[in-house]
């Protein structure tokens, strides 16, 4: 499905036919019909769909971006029986609802950035000309939205539907679009949502609202990402960090912190994709193995504390003399690297991030002389490194892995309002 997908969002990159493109796009998720509509600029759609004058003027100024909207097609339980689905879909004991179908349309925007609102704005807009559910997918330039407003019956009119809130997903890139968006797309898809239990339009509807939901999509993220650091907790061992009870599950958290905000820079690009990768470390490590803390040590520490905290021109491997040795701008673990300056190369181009977030914690002072080691950050392994041990699984494994769980979630800064 993923295969599927991806050819057929790459399908609507700019310049290809949009009608065409969005109905490839719908079609990989099940979603057919020969009951379709007609397009044209705005103000052809406006002039068919609104000529009653549903919409305001302040709505109507909505569709001035729109260089173009297609009406794709209307699916009804016919359509969905003809594909296959009679016995689930419209079968036995079927619910029929309030929904009786669902309206596909594709909107053409002009080039410029697109915010949540203004998308929402037009999403809403857009279902209030209609009796049924309509799914827009809006593209404008590169990327491409698909968006669907929550409807419910007016409490004084069951003839009418009150618009509410909109869910979407959001920037989905046509050439090589994020794993992310593929996995919400391919959730969508028809056979596997009447898999799930979805037999009538309004359990349709519902369905694609939680899968574009973003809070929903935060809260099972957040629900993941509390179980692997339960696991995290119980395979790692980190000195103490002399603030009581609870040391291990405030490493842990520390290192959860850390590890998001540089998932966040991997995302835009500042800091190089291959370095969360299983090949990576086994390239740049003498010994790699999933319950060994090399890359933990090597890769991690190295990019936290000598990379991220340290000035570009300042950035080199510690000498390992006793006048630099606790200078924690130094890159460690030499030892380690199969290709030391190789290493030092990959990351070459990482910026400086000047906050604290990355700030070693150990104490420049000698443990003689009362100096704490919490991070641990040092080539005297035997010694002073007794006390860490942070499994590779746990950051590697495909399965069970937080790199892998990072990946299935697609990373974003928005400025949204209230009303998204």
């Amino acid at each position: 499905m993923r295969e599927a997908l991806n050819e057929a969002v790459a399908g609507l990159a700019p310049g290809r036919p949009l009608r065409e493109g969005a109905q490839a796009l719908f079609g990989a998720l099940g979603y057919r019909s020969e009951r379709s509509g007609e397009g044209g600029s705005a103000a052809e759609f406006l002039e068919r769909c609104d000529a009653s004058g549903k919409l305001s003027g302040k709505q109507r100024a909505l569709f001035d971006s729109w260089t173009r909207a297609e009406v794709l097609f209307q699916v009804t339980d016919e359509e969905i029986r003809a594909g296959g689905q009679r016995a689930s879909f419209g079968g036995p004991g079927f619910d029929e609802g309030r929904a009786k179908s669902f309206l596909f349309l594709a909107v053409e925007l002009d080039g410029r950035t697109y915010g949540r609102t203004e998308l929402a704005g037009a999403t809403r807009a857009v279902n209030r000309l209609f009796a049924m559910p309509a799914i827009l997918l809006f593209r404008h330039g590169a990327a491409l939205t698909l968006a669907v407003v929550h409807r419910r019956a007016h409490r004084r009119d069951d003839g009418r539907d009150v618009l509410e809130r909109v869910t979407l997903v959001k920037d989905v890139r046509a050439a090589n679009p994020h794993r992310a968006h593929l996995d919400v797309l391919a959730e969508l898809a028809l056979p596997h949502l009447i898999a799930a239990g979805v037999h009538d339009f309004d359990g349709l509807h519902a369905a694609w609202e939680r899968t574009l939901d973003i809070e929903a999509l935060n809260r099972r993220f957040y629900r993941e990402l509390f179980e692997w650091f339960q696991r995290a907790a119980a395979g790692c061992r980190f000195p103490d960090d002399g603030a009581g009870e609870g040391s291990t599950e405030r490493h842990v958290i520390r290192l959860i912190t850390r590890l998001l905000f540089v998932w966040f820079m991997k995302e835009k690009g500042l800091i190089p994709e291959e370095l969360f990768e299983d090949g990576f470390a086994r390239r740049a490590l003498k010994d790699h193995a999933p319950e060994r803390t090399d890359y933990y040590r090597a890769a991690l520490q190295n990019l936290f504390f000598a990379t991220l905290n340290t000035e570009i021109g300042k950035r080199a491997f510690s000498e390992r003399n006793p006048g630099g040795h606790r200078d924690f701008a130094r890159y460690r673990y030499r030892d380690l690297l199969a290709d030391p300056d190789g290493f030092v190369e990959t990351l070459r181009s990482v910026p400086f991030v000047n906050g604290g977030l990355f700030d070693c914690l150990d104490d420049f002072e000698g443990e003689r002389k009362g100096g704490r080691r919490i991070d641990a950050f040092t080539d005297e392994i035997a010694t002073q490194g007794k006390d860490l041990s942070v499994p590779a699984r746990l950051f590697l494994d495909e399965a069970a892995g937080l790199f892998p769980l990072f990946r299935r979630y697609k990373f974003t800064v928005e400025e949204n309002t209230p009303l998204d």
